[in-house]
């Protein structure tokens, strides 16, 4: 059923900050384990196994309000336990972002899906790599002034036919220390794609080196 406005509003009353936090970064990584919810959310725990029991309870609170929604498919099996399920963004959750403008760019209608095997596990990788740099950071390895993810990372420049080509990173992140700000595109590899693929992949930021743009808005090229 459709949520009128009053609905949702009532929706969002009942919900914390840490509800509304964990919306937010399942709708940015569009697919996060159980687990990785907890890395991101509920390192105030004592142990893993209260991060996970915690992490539970709010997630089913997220999915019987059709906020969040979890996957058919889980990683690891069903041996692998709780911690093992798979989230996304739910339709009530995607308004809410929408009415709230809590996430840039967030559709007012969301269709949800079970997408393919492939695209789910390269999704979790990709978030997986975030999630590492998030805890570095935490830990005082460095400082991360900025993270962007897909699409908002990608950068169009014109190729040597004429025409309007797209780098797609799926990470572009700003990382500093007390001497040094360092630039990054991330590209994560399963081994899932076919060599000529990487190749021209490879090849696509080579020629956008050749572009320039990037030296010329920041005096460097990401590494």
């Amino acid at each position: 059923q459709r949520a009128g406005r009053r609905q949702l509003a009532s929706i969002r009353e009942g919900l914390t900050d840490r509800d509304m936090e964990i919306l937010e970064t399942v709708a940015i990584h569009r697919f996060l384990t159980t687990r990785q919810i907890c890395r991101f959310h509920f390192t105030d725990k004592s142990t893993k196994t209260a991060a996970v029991r915690s992490a539970n309870r709010s997630l089913v609170k997220l999915r019987d309000l059709r906020i969040l929604v979890s996957l058919d498919r889980r990683i690891g099996g069903v041996r692998a336990g709780s911690g093992s399920f798979v989230w996304g963004l739910g339709q009530i959750g995607a308004r809410l972002l929408h009415e709230t403008k809590r996430a840039e760019g967030a559709p007012a209608r969301y269709r949800e899906h079970e997408p393919s095997t492939t695209f789910l596990k390269h999704t979790l990788a990709v978030a997986e790599v975030a999630l590492r740099l998030a805890e570095a950071a935490r830990a005082g390895r460095f400082t991360i002034m900025d993270i962007q993810h897909e699409p908002a990372c990608w950068r169009a420049y014109n190729g040597s036919g004429g025409g309007t080509l797209r780098i797609k990173p799926d990470l572009a992140v700003v990382s500093a220390t007390e001497d040094f700000e360092d630039h990054w595109f991330f590209e994560v590899d399963l081994a899932t794609e076919p060599p000529s693929r990487v190749v021209r992949t490879c090849l696509s930021y080579q020629e956008y080196q050749r572009s320039g743009i990037e030296q010329r808005r920041l005096g460097l090229f990401p590494a």
